[in-house]
């Protein structure tokens, strides 16, 4: 008998949608990763949001496969980006929908059960205070 060695969430959100959390495959575990690495380099709050939506989205895509016709972006939103613009994580259609339906209690268990980030852990809200003062001394020189 085959033992399972990672646990699973079970997660309703805004809209009623029921959602499992596993951990994420490596490729997935990649892009979710990379999409967090952005956040060192954001001048504003608002995007900081974005990534914490393109870091759920990226966790949550295993349950919306047949929700959406893309979860990246499509052929047209790629086209009709300017070529110095950064390349989008999710579709615009995915990334509304959660947008309309994640609060940060549920974003904040999302990004605690898939990529262990604890925003409730005292220590890494003074590292992430740290953080942003040390940005924001860096900003002002």
């Amino acid at each position: 008998m085959a033992n399972q060695v990672f646990d699973t969430d079970e997660l309703i959100l805004l809209d009623g949608t029921e959602v499992t959390l596993t951990p994420l495959p490596i490729a997935r575990l990649r892009r979710f990763l990379a999409s967090w690495d952005r956040a060192s380099s954001l001048d504003t709050d608002d995007d900081g949001f974005d990534v914490f939506i393109d870091c759920s989205g990226i966790a949550l895509e295993h349950n919306f496969k047949s929700k959406f016709d893309y979860l990246t972006p499509t052929p047209e939103e790629l086209a009709d980006l300017d070529k110095d613009a950064p390349k989008p994580v999710l579709s615009q259609e995915y990334a509304k929908y959660l947008k309309d339906t994640l609060e940060l209690p549920t974003i904040y268990r999302i990004m605690k059960v898939v990529g262990g980030f604890d925003f409730e852990d005292p220590k890494l809200r003074q590292a992430l205070q740290e953080a942003a003062a040390a940005q924001d001394g860096k900003s002002s020189t």
